[in-house]
């Protein structure tokens, strides 16, 4: 039989062992990520359960490394002391939970984004549709910031491709009022989904927002005391193509008669044809101006699904559960941005990118930062407040 000393030194090793293996654990790129957003959830959600601060922490830590959108891959890329399978099943009575309000985790970080945008300049709003996870659309409102679009507010619901109602639109627009400065000027950009009557006419009458839609050209309005569709027009006022106009004090349209619209008429150099959008800007060239950073939600999208995370790999196809996996998502969206900021402000993007052909979006350039920082062992910053643009002088070609 073992001697007493002798079961005190195997005692003795395996403690050792033991607190080796906890030292390697916490030098883990997974645990020093989840220490990083482990404060940050707490310093900005302190009224949130510590159970949910937890998950909600090892949620977001899971998708920045997997960048994938199934909960058993997020999963697999989070230190956990327990069985892998049971994390899987925690990020998933987090996500079905009702008591966890999606409100109550992003707009935290929708402030921070605001008080870095500021008021000095109007704040330019993208809507647009996308799908997501199982037979789901996602109506989402996001700011232009520096060449990216930032989510601020959205909807999930059951649906295929295709246009959602006004009346869901408008609760989307006006929770997003609600949630901007009342002194701010807006812009909101949109596609042809967005051109319906009832939108603009709140828009018109609830609010002072300026806004451009692109509109369809079998849309008929009234001009000059003629009603026409879009498409007769150009051959009624001989707009030729490669030519472009601006026409004022439009009715849009001849059915719905909402008054002293203006119609911007554009030529699309790809398509070799011409392009229609109505607005309330009073100029060509402000329309245009506007009109041009709509790109960035597309950009944000990607970001979200085939370039970035792959939520459209996710398996939720309840509309609920896919919202909080949304948040968990733009949370770790807003991360990313911030580290590009980040790599820029520090001088670090000259260690991760060519200085001499710059063509990675902030959002790009947050995760080479993310994986530069766990590989070289260096430390993440301690906040995450975003800078205003303007402050952000190297320039940035989104791809």
């Amino acid at each position: 039989m073992k001697s007493q000393k002798e079961r005190q030194l195997k005692q003795r090793a395996k403690e050792q062992r033991r607190r080796a293996r906890k030292v390697r654990r916490n030098l883990s790129d997974a645990a020093r990520l989840f220490r990083f957003i482990s404060k940050q959830v707490n310093g900005l959600l302190p009224t949130l359960r510590p159970e949910h601060q937890i998950t909600l922490a090892m949620f977001i830590t899971g998708l920045l490394r997997s960048r994938n959108g199934q909960l058993s891959q997020i999963g697999r890329k989070v230190q956990y002391d327990h069985q892998k399978p049971s994390l899987e099943m925690r990020f998933r009575r987090f996500v079905c939970n009702p008591n966890i309000e999606v409100a109550q985790l992003y707009q935290p970080l929708v402030r921070q984004l605001l008080a870095a945008v500021g008021t000095d300049d109007p704040l330019v709003l993208m809507v647009d549709t996308t799908q997501m996870g199982g037979k789901c659309l996602c109506l989402m409102v996001s700011l232009y910031y520096k060449n990216r679009a930032i989510p601020l507010d959205w909807l999930v619901v059951k649906g295929k491709k295709g246009h959602l109602s006004q009346e869901l639109q408008l609760s989307l627009f006006k929770r997003v009022k609600a949630l901007l400065p009342t002194q701010a000027s807006v812009v909101l950009l949109g596609d042809a989904e967005f051109d319906g009557s009832e939108v603009i006419t709140w828009l018109q009458t609830d609010t002072s927002w300026q806004y451009v839609f692109r509109t369809q050209e079998n849309i008929h309005i009234g001009y000059q005391g003629q009603q026409h569709s879009l498409k007769e027009w150009l051959l009624e006022l001989e707009i030729q193509p490669l030519m472009e106009t601006f026409l004022t004090e439009v009715t849009f349209t001849a059915e719905h008669q909402v008054p002293q619209q203006n119609i911007m008429v554009v030529w699309h150099e790809a398509e070799q044809r011409h392009e229609f959008l109505v607005t309330n800007c009073t100029t060509f060239a402000q329309a245009q101006g506007y009109y041009r950073l709509r790109y960035t939600t597309e950009t944000l999208f990607a970001d979200l699904k085939g370039r970035g995370f792959h939520l459209t790999q996710s398996r939720l196809w309840i509309p609920e559960r896919l919202n909080r996996l949304l948040a968990v998502a733009c949370w770790a969206y807003y991360l990313m941005v911030f580290l590009g900021v980040e790599a820029i402000f520090s001088n670090l993007f000259r260690e991760l990118v060519r200085t001499d052909a710059f063509v990675h979006s902030l959002f790009q350039l947050g995760l080479m930062l993310l994986d530069y920082l766990l590989n070289e062992g260096l430390s993440f910053p301690k906040t995450i407040d975003l800078p205003p643009p303007k402050t952000i002088t190297h320039y940035v070609i989104s791809p």
